[in-house]
């Protein structure tokens, strides 16, 4: 979030803040253009694919998901441990149309490189965030007055550094600032002053000497037998102006968070139409579902997308830079444009195998159901006998029941006499 300088809002503040892609008129529906996966198309298979063929391809699927998640957890360090870096040279001999190809993998090489020249190892890394933290905390506190902190964590790291900070710190300040340094002793004095008076009226009579004793030192180091309290050095602000000030900085947060908040929901909801209508367009191409199979298919589809993208610690990240800048140049349309287009960018990675799961899913359960009905209608007869069997019916289309040869008339074969109505 910007930080508030105190002086109220801008004139264009109205103007900072305005809202990205709030349009009076509709925008058309947006689609993103997918179509193939590392596996092959996301088309729908022709129905008359064998059964077998299609619990290999979702097992297929399956497993192209599991490698996506396991790409999102990110290497370990034994991955990325330092190693023998290869020339661009090297690399297009072998694989000359790589980069061009992959741009994403030409530019990570180079960032990899000067990233490496910074901080060879992760644990480098890690430590000069760490550091980095550190300083920031340190940095807020000195800048509000505070160095207690600073005191006791270079106690606690190392006691004889404390020491010697304590020993260099007058000099340091009457080397840095005079007038601070003699504000410094001068407060030692005044408390020295106040501590003999105190003294002297508790011992009564005999603490009259003490007493003279402080007039006197009053005297010599401040030129004037008149005490006077000591005072900060520092300017303290008037409190009806701290108090405008605090509640003027409210304000402006309270508006900043509410344009975030407007903005983070238009641009979700845009977003969420711009998947639901790709997902829609793809899921089903042959018609194959019905309404509710197919209602249900797009929301499991969406509900896998959403959380692939919330496992992505590294696209997270990004996005909250991306955040962060939308933060600084207060929410302008270029700024938010460009968190819209890395969302649905990255949704479009993972949207052919989402879709293409979403939808085997889906199809496997109706082949299913489809089979069970074909069954009972094997089993029954016809789709209008769906009960149970009858005991002593027969099942055969004849009305009469044979219980011994006798029963067929003469000169009537057997036969004749079963297709008899």
């Amino acid at each position: 979030m910007p930080e508030d300088s105190g002086s109220g809002g801008s004139e264009s503040e109205g103007d900072t803040f305005e809202l990205l892609n709030i349009e009076d008129e509709p925008e058309p529906e947006e689609i993103l253009e997918i179509g193939k996966t590392d596996k092959g198309t996301i088309e729908e298979e022709p129905e008359e694919d064998k059964e077998e063929e299609k619990d290999e391809e979702t097992e297929e699927v399956d497993e192209e998901l599991k490698e996506i998640e396991e790409e999102l957890k990110g290497p370990t360090e034994e991955d990325l441990e330092l190693t023998t870096p290869v020339r661009r040279k090297e690399i297009l001999a072998k694989y000359p149309k790589l980069f061009k190809d992959f741009p994403y993998l030409e530019k990570a090489y180079y960032r990899e490189q000067q990233f490496t020249e910074l901080l060879p190892t992760i644990q480098d890394a890690k430590l000069a965030v760490e550091k980095a933290k550190i300083i920031d905390r340190l940095d807020s506190d000195i800048m509000s007055g505070d160095i207690s902190n600073v005191l006791a964590a270079t106690k606690a790291e190392n006691q004889e550094a404390f020491y010697k900070l304590a020993d260099n710190y007058l000099p340091a300040l009457k080397k840095v600032d005079q007038q601070a340094y003699f504000h410094v002793l001068g407060g030692v004095v005044k408390d020295t002053i106040i501590t003999m008076v105190r003294e002297g009226k508790a011992l009564g009579e005999q603490g009259a000497p003490l007493t003279a004793a402080a007039n006197i030192l009053n005297q010599f180091v401040f030129g004037s037998q008149n005490f006077v309290p000591h005072q900060p050095l520092s300017k303290q602000p008037n409190p009806d102006e701290t108090e405008r000030d605090n509640r003027q900085q409210y304000e402006h947060q309270q508006r900043v968070m509410g344009v975030f908040e407007q903005t983070r929901d238009t641009l979700q909801t845009k977003a969420d139409n711009v998947l639901k209508s790709t997902i829609d367009q793809h899921i089903d191409p042959n018609g194959s579902m019905s309404d509710y199979v197919r209602g249900k298919a797009v929301q499991d589809a969406k509900e896998n997308l959403e959380s692939l993208i919330g496992k992505d610690a590294r696209f997270v990240g990004l996005l909250d830079k991306l955040w962060e800048k939308a933060f600084q140049k207060g929410f302008d349309k270029e700024s938010t444009d460009r968190i819209k287009a890395a969302y649905l960018s990255k949704a479009k990675t993972l949207l052919p195998s989402v879709i293409k799961k979403a939808r085997n899913d889906a199809l496997k359960g109706t082949s299913r159901k489809a089979s069970s009905d074909k069954d009972e209608v094997i089993l029954n007869g016809s789709a209008s006998k769906k009960g149970p069997i009858t005991p002593g019916k027969s099942t055969s289309p004849s009305s009469g029941r044979i219980s011994k040869a006798a029963d067929i008339p003469k000169g009537m074969s057997t036969l004749d006499f079963l297709n008899k109505g």
